[in-house]
């Protein structure tokens, strides 16, 4: 805390080491002997206690400067010392006192006018009221100046905690961006081959249950190519996370392999070379190609699925449709919807639009990426 600070203990300290300034200089000088001015040099010492020991912005406060400005304006050529409140009480009102904003001003004009009044009392002399007017004009100004210090530095007190309320809502904002994106890349990989194991477990069982022995053993060689295919699909996730080269191609030609290894039927038709803007629109549009296969297994079962990629304006289109199955599975039995919110937010975060639902009785995922 600043010393400068009307709050702090050291700032209390100084005014009332200034009153005392104050008392010993008029004691030194001789009291006065009228009783009106010792009435009005009384009045301002009070105000200047009641000055030093008042909150901040109080009404104790404007109380305590009204008295100094009225005791110290009206006898400062009666009493000695109550220049001195006079100027202090200029001084403190412009630069101290901000609020109401009229308050300040008013009454330093008021004990400039009071400290004229009083050398007219006085008889009037010329001189010494020139030199009160020039000292209330060069105390008034160093207090405007220090009036402005104050607020330039509490704007800038302002700007330095909005600025760490802008960085903690920043951090937190990309917290839950991260969270986010390590959800979306957590579901594609256990989502996906755990989905499908799932399936092929499900057949194992229901073969072993008919005796079908050899062909439930197909079914569980299949399951553990699945949790192969699987953990090497987690380890490419990782690479692309570490910002490994990523190879779009390959890794949709991949995706295609494990769809129909799973016993999916699938027509692809590639009319472009698939060339995403940028490592992010890559993993973004495998991802959701992936997950499109994966939701076409579990609630159309049997089903074919086209995957089509083309030129649209400039940017890459993929549709991915299926028939819609004579009796939808439930999500409730099969998922959350998790997978199509993800595959939405990944494209949009890679600067593409992503739309699925029912098209001519077919389920339709339609995905636009921008191309380099």
């Amino acid at each position: 805390m600043s010393i400068l600070d009307p709050s702090s203990s050291l700032s209390r300290l100084l005014r009332l080491v200034g009153l005392v300034a104050v008392v010993s200089t008029s004691w030194n000088a001789g009291l006065p002997h009228r009783p009106w001015v010792l009435a009005l040099a009384a009045l301002s010492w009070l105000g200047w206690l009641g000055w030093s020991v008042a909150p901040e912005r109080s009404a104790l406060e404007r109380i305590s400067l009204c008295a100094m400005a009225v005791g110290g304006g009206l006898t400062v050529a009666q009493a000695g010392g109550s220049a001195i409140t006079a100027l202090a009480t200029i001084f403190v009102t412009i630069s101290l006192v901000t609020e109401p904003a009229w308050f300040g001003p008013l009454l330093a004009a008021v004990t400039a006018a009071l400290m004229c009044v009083s050398v007219l009392l006085d008889g009037g002399r010329f001189r010494p009221l020139i030199g009160l007017l020039v000292g209330a004009v060069v105390i008034g100004l160093a207090a405007w100046s220090r009036r402005q210090a104050r607020m330039v530095s509490e704007r800038n007190r302002l700007l330095v905690e909005q600025n760490r309320i802008i960085r903690a809502e920043r951090d937190r904002a990309a917290a839950l961006t991260e969270r986010g994106r390590i959800a979306r890349d957590i579901h594609d990989v256990l989502a996906h081959t755990l989905g499908g194991l799932v399936l092929q477990l499900d057949a194992a069982d229901a073969l072993l249950e008919a005796g079908e022995v050899d062909q439930a053993a197909a079914r569980v060689k299949a399951s553990h190519a699945l949790a192969v295919s699987g953990l090497a699909d987690a380890r490419r996730v990782v690479g692309a996370l570490r910002s490994e080269r990523f190879d779009t191609a390959a890794e949709l030609r991949r995706v295609v392999d494990e769809h129909r290894s799973a016993g999916g039927e699938l027509a692809e038709r590639l009319d472009i070379a698939v060339n995403p803007a940028d490592e992010q629109a890559a993993v973004a549009l495998t991802r959701a190609v992936q997950e499109a296969f994966t939701n076409a297994r579990k609630h159309a079962p049997g089903q074919p699925v086209t995957l089509t990629v083309r030129d649209s304006d400039g940017r890459i289109e993929s549709v991915i449709s299926n028939p819609l199955a004579a009796h939808r599975i439930s999500l409730g039995v099969t998922g959350s919807g998790a997978g199509l919110l993800g595959m939405r937010e990944r494209i949009e975060a890679a600067g593409g639009t992503l739309a699925a639902g029912k098209e001519d009785g077919r389920w339709t995922v339609r995905i636009l990426l921008p191309r380099t």
